[in-house]
Order: C-alpha cells, then sequence, then structure tokens
C-alpha cells in the first residue's frame, strides 16, 4: 500500500508540475523560432524576350524568428513575429532553351586573320542553373485560436525582404553550332572547326558571366498552421506559406530586336573563346510566388 501510495503521490507531483508549466506558458508573452520552409511546387513566374525560354525554381530557407504576443482575450491571441537573425535563403532557378538560331556582325576580334563577317548560331538543348543567395527578413502577424491546452491553430500574414548577397552560374549544357559568312569574298561560308571556333561545340566548356540578379526583393507573406506544444515551454509548430512575390528576382538586360556580339546568348572571340551569357539576361519578369511547408521548433518565455 505505502509503495502505490508513494506511486501514486509522484504521479500527482508530476501532473501538476506538467498543469503548472501549462498555465505558465499561457501567460509567456515571448517565442524565438528556429524554423525551415521548403518549398513544395514550382511557381517560378516569368517571361523572356526570346521565344522558347522556359524556368522553374525552388527554394529553401533556414533561420530564426522572435515573436510577441501582444493581444490576448479568452482563446484569442495575437503574435508580431520577426526575424532575430536574417534568414539565409538559397534559391536555384533552371532555365531551359530547346532550341535558337541567330546571328550576329562580328567584329575582327572574332577572327584569326583579323576580318569582320556575319556569324551563325544554331544553338539547342541549351540548359543553365543559376543560384543565388539572399538574407530575408520577414515580418507579419499571427492570429491564434487556443483548442485545447496543447494545440493552437493560427493564420499568418506579412511581407518578407530580402537582400542579395550572391549568385552564380552554376550549371551550362547544350550544343552549338556555328559558321561564318564572309560578304567580302562572295559570301564565302566557313564551316572549319579549326577556325575561329566554328563547328559543333559543348556549351559546358565554354567560359560564361555572371547573372546580374536585383539587389532587393519583397514578397507578401501568407500562411496557416497548428502549433503543437510538447512540454512546457517547447512546441513544435507545422504550417502552409504561400510567398507571393512582388518584384523580379534578376536583371534582365535585353531588352529584344537583333543580337549584336555583346548581347547574343553564345558569341566568340579569338581571344576568349566561346562565351555563353546567362539566359536570365533574357527574362523581361522573373518573380517567384512559391508555395511551402514550414516546420518550426519554438520557446515561449
Amino acid at each position: 500500500m505505502k509503495l502505490i501510495a508513494r506511486h501514486i503521490f509522484i504521479a500527482a507531483l508530476c501532473a501538476m508540475a506538467f498543469t503548472g508549466a501549462a498555465q505558465t506558458v499561457d501567460n509567456h508573452n515571448f517565442a524565438l523560432k528556429a524554423s525551415a520552409e521548403f518549398g513544395l511546387t514550382n511557381s517560378f513566374s516569368m517571361s523572356s524576350a526570346i521565344p522558347g525560354l522556359t524556368g522553374k525554381a525552388s527554394e529553401t530557407n533556414y533561420g530564426l524568428g522572435f515573436g510577441w504576443t501582444f493581444f490576448r482575450s479568452g482563446r484569442h491571441s495575437l503574435e508580431a513575429n520577426v526575424g532575430v537573425a536574417l534568414v539565409y535563403s538559397p534559391s536555384n532557378v533552371t532555365l531551359d532553351l530547346d532550341a535558337l538560331d541567330y546571328n550576329y556582325t562580328a567584329s575582327a576580334a572574332a577572327d584569326m586573320d583579323g576580318e569582320a563577317y556575319q556569324r551563325y548560331y544554331e544553338l539547342s538543348g541549351m540548359s543553365q542553373k543559376v543560384s543565388a543567395s539572399h538574407l530575408t527578413l520577414p515580418i507579419y502577424l499571427t492570429y491564434a485560436y487556443k483548442c485545447t491546452g496543447w494545440l493552437n491553430v493560427h493564420a499568418d500574414a506579412g511581407v518578407r525582404l530580402g537582400f542579395i548577397t550572391g549568385s552564380g552560374l552554376d550549371k551550362v549544357s547544350g550544343k552549338a553550332f556555328s559558321y561564318g559568312v564572309y560578304p567580302q569574298y562572295d559570301d564565302l561560308m566557313i564551316d572549319a572547326d579549326y577556325m575561329n571556333g566554328f563547328g559543333t561545340s559543348d556549351l559546358s566548356e565554354a567560359r560564361h558571366t555572371t547573372p546580374e540578379s536585383e539587389g532587393f526583393n519583397a514578397s507578401v507573406l501568407v500562411g496557416a498552421g497548428a502549433e503543437f506544444r510538447i512540454y512546457g515551454p517547447l512546441s513544435v509548430d507545422l504550417s502552409l506559406r504561400y510567398n507571393i512575390g512582388l518584384m523580379d528576382m534578376y536583371k534582365g538586360s535585353y531588352k529584344g530586336g537583333a543580337f549584336t556580339e555583346d548581347t547574343a546568348p553564345v558569341s566568340y572571340t579569338v581571344a576568349t573563346g566561346q562565351i555563353v551569357r546567362p539566359l536570365t539576361d533574357y527574362l523581361s519578369s522573373s518573380k517567384l510566388s512559391q508555395l511551402s511547408l514550414r516546420v518550426a521548433l519554438i520557446y515561449r518565455f
């Protein structure tokens, strides 16, 4: 009997401690949130100044946040949230161009004998993977409804402000067939692969330039989810987020018209060899609006 009574007493103490922790945490106004956000869909919205260009994107966020519950009434509460540490957000955009034929006037720098001519290109199976990293500051409000002592459901609304820290052209693939036509020699056509980089070439082996990203971007943040209390001040939050892009991610420098030696997707000089430009240069709009799953560990105090 004494052993049973002792076990009951210990169980009662544990229950009281748990209840006390649960009651106390309901009065805590501040929260630290460590989160990971994983993209679920491709929502890269783009338009291009050249036909046939398609794109898809993915993004993953990791970071910390700070919350302040400034209003409570019964089961209802409002919380203001902002990033404590700016969130590191790597994103990857894949751009594909099945085929493109064009020509431009090549200067003497593109000929081993110093002659100007008309250079022709036939591109096929061109693909590029463009990466960008940015620091993101999420600012949003959370409305929460307390269902039970261990479960809250909530809705979020706010903005995300992003600051680009770097971008690069990580992967290039495709083929290019090029030849030259020399009007000064009765339109002589030369495609010999030992001259001026003519013939068929693998674009993965060519030099490439760096994409130009916008330095700042912003998006609208909306979402909904549920917070499950683990024990005391610790809880786990699962939510769906939709970030609606408001600004372009990349600077589209090409505005249309005939290609030149400086604007062609692939060009050549004797000194540099074949040069591939980022396909982001040909985007007239480029916004990321993505549905994502957010998982957060929350500590309330």
